[in-house]
């Protein structure tokens, strides 16, 4: 069997996870990994045996055995490395944002398309069995109308100087609501803050209508101790609600409450098999594209216009 040789640029905490997870998928060689801090590739050669070690990204993507790269850096980065990735013939599994403006984001699709090269950003929840049976359930139309859905996405993070929590929550909202309800909002309206700093929002309130469809009302937020992540929904027939962490759906239907038996799934794991399928095979189309990607950038972009004109706008 031909392994899919694969790179991991960023090996922090979420790139060590990567690293990791491709470790045990047969179908992956990792030729390497990069990262400015020694300590982080070595950790890598210790303990997942990726004795090649790069401080200088450019040196992996430079590896004629390398296929394809995962890019796991700071936001601000995804842009540079992504482009030189694609411009070395690398198919690439960027983490989410896929760039900090839509405009970077649509030049890469373009390049992607232009070199027939695999463009996949890291919405890990499409990848959720819990958000995936909710999905199916809407479709056969379980729920009836589906009139709202309700959205908390909120736990304690420092204030991070290179993003504010849009950047940081919104591309998780904006691509759940659009996998669940198959379409993107046509009206955005957002209100958010900072508290601990003089700029960039911790806290953020954004309400999407859809076309002939609900409302979703979502609340993300770095300043609430508890980790949430749940989604309500209510419609006519029943509602639901989903801890998309511990991957439960707790369904409300005629007075009854009850729990769909589902089965935990590694979505991480679930992910990167996808991608690799996706390189391999011309007929896989890819789950989460760099089109999705982008397009949850320029959500995003709306909901700062609407914070910044104050009033509701056209994505």
């Amino acid at each position: 069997m031909t392994k899919l040789s694969v790179g991991v640029i960023g090996a922090g905490y979420w790139g060590r996870k990567i690293v990791d997870e491709y470790s045990k998928i047969e179908e992956v060689s990792i030729a390497g990994v990069a990262d400015l801090d020694q300590k982080s590739l070595d950790f890598c050669a210790e303990r997942y045996g990726v004795k090649d070690g790069y401080k200088d990204y450019r040196e992996l993507l430079g590896r004629e055995d390398l296929e394809a790269v995962n890019v796991c850096t700071p936001n601000s980065s995804h842009y540079e490395i992504c482009r030189s990735a694609l411009e070395m013939g690398r198919h690439v599994l960027v983490e989410k944002p896929i760039t900090l403006t839509s405009a970077e984001g649509w030049d890469l699709v373009k390049l992607a398309e232009e070199k027939g090269l695999t463009l996949s950003v890291g919405h890990i929840f499409r990848f959720n069995n819990a958000l995936s049976e909710i999905r199916r359930l809407i479709d056969e139309k379980f729920f009836g109308r589906l009139y709202l859905v309700e959205m908390t996405w909120a736990n304690l993070e420092k204030p991070w100087p290179d993003r504010d929590v849009l950047m940081d929550l919104a591309p998780h909202m904006f691509d759940i609501q659009n996998f669940l309800l198959s379409r993107w909002p046509v009206e955005i309206s957002c209100n958010g803050g900072a508290f601990r700093r003089e700029a960039g929002e911790e806290t953020a309130y954004v309400v999407s209508k859809y076309e002939g469809g609900p409302m979703a009302i979502a609340n993300i937020s770095w300043l609430i101790p508890r980790k949430t992540r749940q989604i309500m929904l209510a419609g006519e027939s029943r509602s639901a609600l989903i801890d998309a962490v511990a991957q439960e759906v707790t369904v409300y239907e005629s007075g009854y409450t009850y729990r769909l038996g589902l089965e935990r799934n590694n979505t991480i794991r679930d992910e990167l098999v996808h991608f690799v399928k996706a390189v391999s095979d011309p007929e896989v189309e890819t789950r989460s594209s760099g089109s999705i990607g982008v397009k949850t950038v320029e959500l995003i972009e709306a909901a700062k216009r609407s914070m910044a004109e104050k009033k509701t706008v056209i994505p």
